[in-house]
């Protein structure tokens, strides 16, 4: 017994010496996520919760009630449950709850991609160089508190159930169906998903190795997979909404979010990725099949095309491309007279990092949200109550945070972060407005408030612009939020 417990240790303690640099590394990351919480907090997480009370306590809506530029427009809320999920965090423990919620998930999507790396074949050694260039560029577009974040371990996993099967076909594929059924009604990138399976289900009608009678049925079935997005409350009418959502082509003209990615510092990691992978295609061919190569080509596409899909390939490329990059790598790694510091560092990380995420939330829960004063939302409300006619013209980031902490004031806010319920030319106000373009003020007429953010360049010079004018004064200002009041407001023309 005795020597049993000594070799089950000895092999724990083997494992940790050989993965020690992963473990650290991702160790930095749940540091990195922890450490960084108030700025998470931001127009989307008061979004996710806004529209999660609504269902909570109004049930699914089917038209916007909420602001004034889209009232009374079909609302398909497709994220409905994790918006749900959200708030039900929030109602019972705050928005601490909602943070420590996020922080699981965005632990849960970047973990089960490691795992799956592993488990499909990569080294240590290449899942963590992968990780490395990864981990910085899922970290600048993910820590964000938003629905978005429960997709992550669903992609992650229905990837690695997806590659899996491309490898050792399985009926367990067939576990990827009620994963897209969930994530339907959790994020409007389930299309991705479905995307996906439909591919597995291509690239098996072209394998050889099985008679098509095999596997013939179970392609029919991945193909079929798009159906599933239809499984939600709203059924057909979702059908509109992806058609709106992924072909609208204002979004890529006035929102930065779905404008296409653009060579920088901060997108070398992934356009260097991208030539890593379309190298290790010609290269380790043979390590990669048919469907991880497209999967990897369709990623790096929408990444392309949209700044918010880059996410995609950088958790496409750190699942699928470690057993290529072990390839053209030599065997030999690291020496032995370094594998007792690897254990104690393995072994440390993991301690070290619960501290430090214990630590970040044993702040108070207005340290969270010290970017949204309270008193700035109270003086909004304040003149609100006392102008029935008030309405607000608010910065996105202010919007949906101003209805949740003030219920009264739905409906009399000019527009919010559903920039899919908006014309193109609500747009294209938003950003004249922005930009100071000539005449661009006249979007402001008929609101007796005006909501800015100084911190932003282009606010502030809009704020100087409209304190020019006698018929405007600062009723509320610090260096995170600013409120205007306008005397004698006309109809809103918008």
């Amino acid at each position: 017994m005795r020597r049993a417990r000594e070799g089950r240790f000895g092999a724990f303690a083997a494992r940790l010496e050989h993965e020690a640099f992963l473990i650290v590394l991702f160790a930095i990351y749940l540091v990195g996520v922890t450490r960084s919480l108030p700025t998470q907090i931001a127009s989307d997480t008061w979004m996710t919760l806004a529209y999660g009370r609504e269902v909570a306590h109004h049930g699914l809506p089917g038209h916007d009630m909420l602001t004034v530029w889209a009232h009374g427009r079909t609302w398909i809320d497709q994220q409905w449950l994790g918006q749900l999920v959200y708030y039900g965090l929030f109602a019972f423990g705050g928005i601490r709850a909602v943070l420590a919620a996020n922080a699981l998930a965005l632990a849960a999507g970047t973990g089960i991609a490691v795992i799956a790396a592993r488990r499909l074949g990569g080294s240590a050694r290449s899942v963590t160089w992968l990780a490395l260039l990864s981990f910085v560029v899922i970290a600048l577009n993910t820590w964000i508190v938003r629905v978005q974040c429960l997709a992550f371990g669903l992609f992650a996993g229905m990837l690695w159930l997806l590659a899996a099967d491309s490898r050792r076909p399985s009926r367990r594929v067939f576990f990827a169906l009620p994963l897209l059924v969930l994530w339907a009604n959790i994020h409007g990138t389930a299309f991705l998903g479905a995307a996906l399976i439909a591919l597995r289900g291509a690239a098996m009608l072209l394998e050889r190795d099985r008679p098509l009678r095999d596997r013939g049925p179970i392609a029919a079935v991945l193909l079929a997979s798009p159906v599933l997005l239809l499984a939600s409350p709203y059924g057909f009418a979702l059908v509109g909404y992806y058609h709106h959502l992924l072909l609208n082509p204002s979004f890529s003209h006035y929102v930065s979010e779905w404008a296409p990615t653009k060579f920088g510092i901060t997108t070398v990691p992934f356009y260097g990725l991208g030539l890593l992978a379309a190298w290790l295609a010609g290269r380790c061919a043979s390590r990669l099949t048919r469907f991880e190569q497209a999967t990897l080509l369709i990623t790096f596409v929408l990444a392309m095309l949209a700044v918010r899909s880059v996410v995609w390939f950088m958790f496409s490329a750190l699942i699928l491309l470690p057993a290529a990059l072990d390839g053209v790598l030599v065997k030999r790694w690291g020496s032995p007279r370094y594998r007792y510091v690897n254990t104690i560092l393995a072994g440390v990380a993991p301690i070290a990092c619960v501290v430090v995420a214990v630590g970040g939330f044993a702040h108070p829960a207005t340290w969270f949200t010290r970017e949204y004063p309270p008193a700035a939302a109270d003086r909004i409300a304040q003149i609100a109550a006392r102008d029935p006619h008030a309405r607000i013209f608010a910065n996105e980031r202010f919007a949906d945070w101003l209805i949740l902490e003030h219920p009264a004031l739905a409906g009399r806010v000019a527009f919010d972060g559903r920039f899919e319920l908006l014309t193109a030319n609500q747009l294209k106000s938003i950003v004249e407005f922005r930009n100071r373009i000539v005449g661009s003020t006249r979007v402001t007429r008929g609101y007796r408030l005006l909501v800015l953010y100084p911190s932003a360049l282009s606010e502030a010079k809009v704020t100087k612009l409209l304190l020019a004018s006698k018929t405007r004064r600062v009723v509320y200002r610090d260096s995170r939020i600013v409120v205007i009041s306008q005397r004698s407001p006309r109809p809103s023309e918008s």
